[in-house]
């Protein structure tokens, strides 16, 4: 009994290290929008005051770092090799604080709820691969220091990935981002 145990043990360890599938290797993808689109610097003077920056929200699987593809029947699906390197909604966190940095004087990610300062609140709504395009999808709502919207507004961005790899689907979503965040710049800087 125990020479067949090591016999059927020794095929096992035989077969599985004679199988030609290559290890699956887990890649990890920053989020890096190209920022000279919102680099326009308002002058000192003409900045507002303070702004609370609040982590964006969003649907669960779209807050994981498992990177999010559309399958042919809509349904969203986590991919299993490919993530990011925190979820999209930090990465995002980061990004809107660089870039309120070039309407306000400063920037608060924490404040009581009755500080009188501007608030803006992000949701995340589409961050995905949908075939051959990267969609992106961001609500923002600006409130002022009296709580009085200044801004509710919804920009989605598609675009083309180049390449049949996820680096042109991590480079198609820093352009959507991108873009979205210079229709945010020339909004903001008409208030």
């Amino acid at each position: 009994m125990k020479i067949r145990g090591l016999i059927i043990l020794l095929i096992v360890i035989v077969l599985s290290a004679c199988s030609n599938r290559a290890a699956n290797i887990k890649k990890y993808y920053r989020l890096n929008p190209d920022t000279t689109v919102t680099q326009n610097k308002t002058n000192p003077g003409d900045r507002r005051e303070a702004v609370l920056i609040s982590r964006p929200t969003t649907l669960g699987i779209l807050g994981g770092r498992p990177m999010v593809a559309t399958q042919s029947d809509g349904a969203l699906v986590q991919l299993n090799n490919h993530y990011w390197l925190e979820s999209p909604t930090v990465l995002l966190h980061r990004i809107l604080i660089e870039w309120a940095d070039n309407h306000w004087q400063q920037i608060k990610t924490q404040a009581a709820y009755n500080a009188a300062i501007d608030r803006l609140d992000t949701t995340l709504l589409a961050f995905e691969k949908d075939g051959q395009q990267a969609k992106v999808s961001l609500q923002f709502v600006l409130r002022n220091n009296d709580g009085d919207i200044l801004l509710n507004k919804t920009w989605q961005q598609n675009q083309t990935i180049e390449g049949d790899n996820y680096a042109g689907f991590v480079a198609a979503i820093n352009q959507a981002v991108g873009l979205i965040l210079n229709n945010l710049n020339q909004t903001i800087d008409k208030q």
